[in-house]
């Protein structure tokens, strides 16, 4: 029996929290394997086999993009994007950037530590622009995701949203360009066109507008294009992992794989912002502190896990629930706000 629309939206969110939740817990894992061995070395530990959790973040902005593109289906006014965006990303990110540092800064991080200054310019997100160090590696997805974030907007901003796939695919093409060595491009255009990664922004895009049925045979070909790019922008072994998780992606969001849809993975989903956010420096505190002490380091691989997972639940529960839910009350109830938006929304009208 076909699901109604309600329940077939509500069946793919969760499916997509499970994506989420596997593509975080798969970060994690390569961080505490083999990325701590590579920074700090692990002792008679196999590490090799975690490497592929590192693609995690490829399977992050796909499902950014789907979830950036259905969401801008669904507001109203310009400013209803920058808040919703605001609320769910700056509060948990501020509350982990600054316990982060604070652990740093207190047990110490060989090689991660910087500067208060330096913490202080964290806090904008969009510090990487301004040369600012991270406060913790994984933020410069942040960057990516920001800049992405910044030219949708500016596309919705003046009526282009119908354009968007074209928008991507010409630079998915001028990076294809780039890596298979046509010519170069200086690092600052790289970054604000985020040329290495706008293929699977484009794909979770392409995704939304297949399964909605939107230009779907158009879509269908942007999406085929935008995946044998990686090829050039990756390596031919990044491809099929890619390749995978674009048949993985499709099935998840057609309904295919509710079997995915179990607790453990839609709540590392509901969880995995700040889940992510949190995990790797402290992370490695946690486990060189078990290296310090002569204890086996999977005992400081899972303690690390437990702790980051307990400390994202805690962030979820009383960081990004309520003040994702205060921030958007504010702005609803607001007159001052509600002027602001009109005014956005007549220029956004011309």
């Amino acid at each position: 029996m076909p699901q109604d629309n309600h329940q077939a939206n509500k069946s793919r969110m969760l499916e997509l929290d499970a994506l989420r939740g596997i593509a975080a817990i798969s970060v994690v894992i390569y961080h505490y394997f083999h990325r701590y061995n590579q920074l700090y070395g692990h002792e008679n530990l196999p590490v090799e086999w975690s490497l592929s959790g590192r693609y995690g973040v490829q399977l992050f902005f796909i499902v950014s993009g789907f979830v950036i593109f259905w969401t801008l289906n669904r507001i109203e006014k310009p400013i209803d994007f920058i808040v919703s965006r605001f609320s769910r990303l700056y509060p948990a990110y501020w509350a982990s950037a600054i316990l982060t540092f604070l652990i740093v800064y207190i047990f110490g991080l060989p090689g991660r530590e910087v500067s208060i200054i330096s913490a202080i310019g964290n806090m904008v997100m969009f510090h990487e622009y301004l040369s600012i160090p991270h406060i913790d590696g994984v933020y410069w997805t942040l960057t990516v995701e920001l800049t992405f974030y910044f030219w949708v907007f500016i596309l919705y901003l003046f009526g282009q949203l119908k354009r968007i796939e074209y928008f991507l695919l010409s630079i998915v093409i001028i990076s294809t360009g780039q890596y298979y060595g046509l010519f170069g491009l200086p690092y600052r255009v790289n970054q604000i066109f985020f040329l290495k990664y706008a293929s699977f922004f484009l794909a979770g895009i392409c995704f939304y507008r297949i399964v909605n049925n939107i230009h779907a045979r158009r879509s269908a070909l942007i999406l085929l294009i935008s995946l044998l790019s990686t090829i050039y922008t990756h390596s031919i072994h990044d491809f099929f992992f890619f390749l995978a998780f674009y048949v993985i992606f499709f099935l998840a969001i057609s309904g295919y794989l509710e079997f995915l849809s179990i607790k453990p993975f839609i709540f590392l989903g509901t969880i995995s912002y700040s889940l992510y956010l949190i995990h790797q420096n402290i992370g490695y505190v946690i486990i060189n502190g078990f290296y310090q002490n002569e204890g086996h380091p999977l005992l400081g691989i899972a303690a690390s896990m437990s702790i980051s997972i307990t400390i994202a639940t805690a962030f979820y529960f009383f960081i990004e629930k309520p003040s994702l839910a205060m921030i958007r009350g504010a702005y609803k109830n607001n007159p001052k706000i509600q002027r602001l938006t009109q005014k956005l929304q007549a220029f956004g009208d011309r």
